[in-house]
């Protein structure tokens, strides 16, 4: 179980230095020590492949953004 949430494109612009479309945010209790090539949200067919991640004291926080085919 995990938190979603989508990044607003002001966000991104500063992340990115552009608007990246299909950018979420994922908060976990626990970090994956698992390697993962992509995830899926709920019973959606769109791939999301992790951009980065972070650990802070309380949660881990994974940027993911839309697969569109590019490594």
């Amino acid at each position: 179980m995990a938190d979603v949430t989508d990044v607003g494109a002001d966000r991104t612009v500063k992340l990115f230095g552009s608007i990246v479309q299909g950018v979420k945010v994922i908060r976990l209790v626990e970090p994956v020590n698992q390697v993962w090539a992509y995830l899926m949200i709920d019973d959606s067919p769109t791939k999301y492949r992790m951009r980065t991640t972070t650990v802070p004291l309380k949660n881990v926080t994974i940027l993911v953004g839309e697969d569109i085919g590019k490594a």
